[in-house]
């Protein structure tokens, strides 16, 4: 997996940290080819049929688009999950209105205490995931609910509103908990990172005689993969680092304030 700090570098960082990593390996391939023990090899490396380098090219790029759709497609879930759970809290403070002053205002500072629990259980919420407060919290929530209304008919109808609006609320909070632990694995960079070594070493050997022809291959494959990597990269891990999605719906609909 990339290192922890790649995560919070801003674009430009990502990618210049990413283009520098691959263009060592790139480099470092290209001065091997100079060994004098390898030349002796050259000749047969040289002959090696341009087919298996579009083979391992179509092969890396095949895994890192597919990779690349699923976190594209993760981060948007990520996205409707925190709008989601936002809309359920608005949708149980739209019943809630109707209750009387007691009850109503109890439930709202029981809300806003949830808002800011889970303020507080979004930096680690990636690496954690829940966080004991925030759980108090939305038990403390049902717990008002169930006990404190339905002691009339109409109370028993927001009652039973509110608690399906709750619901709707902690179904998307734990989907949200669930999408903040849903990145690439250590897998799936083994073996982006292993196919994109094979294309650059196949890239190095049929151009194992012809250096100057070597180095521009080698640099146009080392941008290809940088610029793949870089957008998993950019779109893995939706709830940390630079580009991590905010908590501020939900705390806009808790009345939470940071």
């Amino acid at each position: 997996m990339p290192p922890h700090f790649i995560y919070l570098l801003p674009p430009a960082g990502i990618l210049a940290t990413v283009f520098a990593t691959v263009a060592v390996i790139a480099v470092l391939l290209h001065l091997l080819f100079f060994w004098s023990r390898l030349h002796r090899l050259n000749d047969h490396l040289a002959k090696m049929s341009p087919v298996v380098l579009a083979i391992s090219g179509t092969v890396f790029g095949l895994s890192v688009s597919f990779l690349a759709n699923s976190v594209w497609i993760n981060e948007d879930r990520a996205w409707e999950t925190v709008y989601a759970e936002a809309r359920s809290m608005r949708v149980m403070e739209n019943y809630i209105e109707a209750l009387p002053p007691a009850p109503r205002d109890a439930l709202y500072k029981l809300i806003e205490v949830y808002g800011k629990a889970v303020l507080a259980e979004w930096p680690d919420m990636a690496v954690s995931g829940a966080a004991p407060e925030a759980e108090t919290a939305l038990q403390d929530i049902y717990a008002a609910v169930i006990g404190d209304l339905g002691q009339g008919d109409p109370d028993r109808v927001l009652q039973q509103r509110i608690l399906t609006a709750l619901d709707s609320l902690s179904a998307a909070r734990q989907q949200r908990l669930s999408m903040a632990q849903n990145v690439v694995s250590a897998g799936q960079w083994i073996l982006v990172t292993g196919l994109g070594f094979l294309l650059l070493v196949m890239t190095a050997s049929l151009h194992a005689k012809l250096p100057a022809t070597r180095a521009l291959a080698l640099g146009a494959i080392t941008v290809a993969i940088s610029f793949m990597t870089f957008v998993i990269v950019m779109h893995d891990q939706p709830f940390h680092g630079y580009r991590a999605i905010p908590p501020e719906a939900i705390l806009k609909a808790s009345y939470a304030t940071p």
